[in-house]
């Protein structure tokens, strides 16, 4: 026994083109599950349009190329902390914040090269 009538088969051809979220409307409607409509508007060779997943993360960031920034801006030889990479990630991240240059020794530095 099925749980689509005639009259709901038909609505469903009715339309060219369905969208995740029409139908998931016509789900709450009928008292359907999403999973059920979708896989019948498939079986009857509806174009079916899913919804769009989220975008991908945000580029992960190695703990190795953070302790290589931070062997930069301490300016020692990344080998010599290499040792550094066993840390948790927020460790590393607060210390290589915390070794970057603020806006304002930036200008500092930049102000005393230009007096020189």
């Amino acid at each position: 026994m099925t749980a689509y009538t005639d009259i709901m088969v038909e609505t469903l051809q009715a339309q060219e083109i369905w969208t995740y979220d029409e139908a998931c409307e016509f789900a709450s409607k009928h008292g359907l599950s999403n999973r059920s409509v979708i896989s019948k508007i498939k079986s009857l060779g509806i174009d079916y349009e899913p919804k769009a997943r989220p975008a991908a993360a945000a580029v992960v960031v190695r703990k190795s190329d953070i302790v290589a920034n931070i062997a930069t801006l301490a300016g020692v030889n990344f080998d010599a902390i290499e040792g550094l990479g066993k840390a948790d990630k927020a460790s590393l991240v607060a210390l290589r914040d915390a070794l970057r240059p603020t806006e304002a020794q930036m200008a500092a530095s930049l102000a005393e090269a230009l007096a020189s």
